[in-house]
């Protein structure tokens, strides 16, 4: 059973099943979790192409309990499906920190949050 969960107003959504919920459980982390990281400003640190052709993206983002989350998601039409979702390391925290100080295009952020 696949279910789409959307804000109100919102065209997009996120596709969630069984398989992809029960993949990001075993990190710890519930849908709701891995929706926020997505929604809380994230920095994006790669994109890639699959040998299938799927477009997939890895970033960072926090969570609203400032929990620090690795996300990789494709695009199902409108809709986010996230295919793994797990605990930022200390070197990916970094990454984060950094991209948020200075910005994703290297310029210094005054108005970064700081971990």
């Amino acid at each position: 059973m696949i279910y789409i969960r959307q804000s109100p107003g919102d065209e997009g959504g996120f596709e969630w099943d069984a398989d992809n919920v029960a993949h990001i459980a075993r990190h710890g982390v519930r849908p709701v979790d891995a929706e926020q990281a997505l929604s809380n400003d994230p920095v994006t640190l790669q994109y890639a192409v699959t040998d299938s052709g799927e477009e997939r993206w890895v970033g960072v983002g926090p969570t609203d309990a400032r929990r620090l989350l690795v996300i990789v998601w494709t695009m199902r039409a409108s809709l986010v499906r996230v295919v793994t979702a797990y605990p930022a390391s200390g070197r990916l925290r970094g990454a984060y920190a950094k991209a948020k100080q200075f910005g994703e295009a290297g310029e210094k952020n005054d108005s970064a949050v700081q971990d």
